[in-house]
């Protein structure tokens, strides 16, 4: 079932992708209208493209740069579940309590939490069955009509045995047989109009009785149609539809993409012929589009699309000039690059951002009081930036206590809403019992008194402030969250305005995740179990629980476990390139998130001996 799930949240993340470029593709497609179909038709290659691979190369001119929301796409494999579960957590009528939860009560979260995951999985497994018995009966519709077409043409005679696909009316008889490629011509009482069956060996299908003028014109579009292997690429365009039905804007494109086939081979017979034969042309179109095609989705047919559309496209037709193309050849690697390449990293946006003017902070300095941030030594240290400084950490520390007298004063009304939108105050209560971010002084252990966040970056200009916090639960284990605020002063006094984002590094997906959470890497952060307490106290419960077999006995799995990365191998690979665990007490491991491509390298450490834990720093 999970597995079911896995695939299905993946295709649901893929569908989202496919629709940007299917609605990028037709806006595109809207500008070229008066200029030949085959630029239209080659557009819808990208497309394809996108649907089948799982493209990695990142690029600042990609269409997802302006759809931020797929920055956190990377983990929506497992983020629906998680989502499900954190929201069932934080609006638990038993939540409430100021301090960490105990064993009993996580359990008791944890056993609600699991209920509520696996109704989630099954009600995904669902969809995913139906998804799946659609994609099995569209392709079983499309072998059908393949079938009934073969049948259909059983009693077919052959007019020509070997007809060069690539015809001139220039060329002589012995160009004409020296042709590298050839079709096979066949004559059928029982079929309404021309095609063309077969995806590698394709024969031309045509009506008794045509009249050699207009047999020739056909006959140069079908041979159109092989010459470009267009029979191959609607049979994958068709596998495509069936496997993607479940999206709307899958059956559109592909509408239009038959459509843009037929009428660009239209084009290419007009060229061929010159423009006097126009009227004739259209008189065929025009007949053969009276017939109803029994064979639907199987042949690439002479009669298949909207005629009208194509008789006027074929009336419209002019070749175009050479500035022309070489506009619009421009205009399609254009597309093409925005469409094939993924949105920058947000965490290097944000780099850049901050390279241009925005002040940033080192945690680990202190002015005077314990856990204030102070300014970087090469930032401006005037009187009103120490007291954001100041007044910031003030708002983190009622955070991190859920302090919620000294959250209210410092919120203003429309902030306490966003907090309601997030799920983070529910039932006047602000925040829940666990996992949350750890106050100063919440642990006996020296190690676990220093500040719970980090301010990374305020904004003096827009007035928002970037804050991690780490979070941990009684097991105990530590996440890192990234709040974003923006603020504001009134009569010099400091307001939360608004709550604008809290991501909770969960299941890290992608490399920008990674790098967004740990962004200093591990040693000397919070994150750090071998100094935040949390390292002594997970090796005795190993060293106790007498197991040798528990996962972060492993290098690989505690990397896995300790850093929260997602857990599908496909999505987050991870290895040992330096180092044997066997052996030694120090090992490099790589990370490789297939999202983005990236990788990252982590040292796991035994700081415990041979028989402990390994964690990394």
């Amino acid at each position: 079932m999970e597995k079911a799930c896995d695939i299905f949240l993946a295709f649901l993340q893929r569908n989202g992708i496919v629709a940007v470029v299917i609605l990028t593709v037709l806006a595109v497609r809207f500008l070229l209208q008066r200029y030949p179909k085959k630029y239209s038709y080659w557009l819808w290659a990208i497309v394809g493209i996108r649907m089948m691979f799982d493209l990695t190369i990142v690029s600042p001119f990609s269409v997802f740069n302006l759809f931020r929301p797929f920055s956190q796409g990377a983990k929506a494999d497992g983020g629906i579940l998680s989502d499900i579960n954190h929201n069932m957590v934080k609006n638990s009528p038993a939540l409430g309590t100021q301090n960490l939860a105990a064993a009993a009560d996580n359990n008791t979260l944890s056993s609600a939490a699991a209920q509520t995951t696996t109704t989630a999985q099954k009600v995904l497994a669902v969809l995913c069955v139906i998804w799946l018995a659609g994609t099995v009966l569209m392709l079983f519709y499309g072998t059908y009509s393949y079938i009934k077409c073969r049948k259909l043409v059983c009693t077919a005679v052959i007019l020509k045995k070997s007809m060069p696909v690539r015809v001139r009316p220039s060329q002589s008889t012995d160009e004409r047989e020296k042709g590298h490629r050839t079709a096979s011509v066949w004559e059928c009482d029982s079929i309404p109009s021309p095609f063309v069956l077969g995806t590698f060996h394709s024969r031309i299908y045509i009506p008794f009785g045509m009249e050699p003028l207009e047999q020739q014109y056909i006959l140069a579009h079908e041979c159109c149609h092989i010459r470009r292997y267009d029979p191959f690429w609607k049979m994958l365009a068709f596998v495509l539809l069936a496997v993607y039905w479940w999206n709307s804007l899958v059956w559109i494109a592909y509408f239009y993409m038959v459509r843009d086939m037929e009428m660009s081979c239209d084009e290419a017979v007009i060229e061929t012929f010159g423009s006097g034969i126009k009227k004739d042309y259209s008189e065929s179109l025009l007949e053969f589009a009276m017939e109803r095609h029994p064979y639907s989705f199987a042949p690439i047919a002479f009669g298949e699309g909207d005629a009208g559309k194509r008789i006027k496209n074929v009336l419209n037709f002019k070749k175009p000039r050479t500035w022309v193309v070489t506009i619009v050849s421009a205009l399609l690697v254009g597309v093409a690059v925005g469409c094939l390449t993924n949105q920058k990293p947000e965490n290097q946006i944000a780099s850049e951002t901050g390279r241009k003017g925005n002040k940033t902070f080192d945690a680990d300095r202190e002015s005077g009081e314990q856990g204030n941030p102070t300014l970087d030594a090469e930032s401006e240290t005037a009187e009103a930036d120490e007291k954001t400084v100041k007044d910031i950490s003030a708002w983190a520390q009622a955070f991190c206590g859920r302090d919620l007298p000294t959250i209210r004063k410092m919120a203003t009304e429309d902030a306490r809403k966003d907090f309601e939108n997030h799920g983070i105050s529910v039932g006047g209560e602000f925040g829940w019992s666990s996992p949350w971010p750890w106050a100063e002084n919440s642990f006996s252990n020296e190690a676990q008194k220093s500040p719970c966040y980090k301010i990374q970056a305020i904004d003096s200009g827009k007035q928002t402030a970037e804050i991690l916090y780490y979070a941990v639960d009684s097991s105990p284990h530590v996440w890192v969250w990234k709040e974003i605020i923006g603020y504001a002063y009134e009569n010099d006094v400091f307001q939360v305005t608004r709550e604008e984002e809290i991501s909770m590094y969960e299941y890290i997906a992608s490399g920008f995740e990674f790098d967004a959470a740990y962004p200093e890497g591990i040693n000397g952060t919070l994150m750090d179990y071998r100094t935040n307490g949390m390292g002594e106290i997970l090796n005795e419960h190993v060293v106790n629980s007498g197991t040798q077999t528990d996962p972060i006995l492993d290098p690989v799995q505690a990397a896995r476990s300790l850093l929260n990365l997602l857990d599908n191998e496909e999505k987050v690979q991870l290895k040992v390139i330096s180092g044997d665990p066997e052996k030694d007490n120090e090992v490099i491991v790589q990370i490789t998130f297939a999202e983005d491509g990236t990788q990252r390298q982590v040292k796991m450490i035994r700081p415990w001996g041979e028989k402990g834990i390994w964690v990394p720093m």
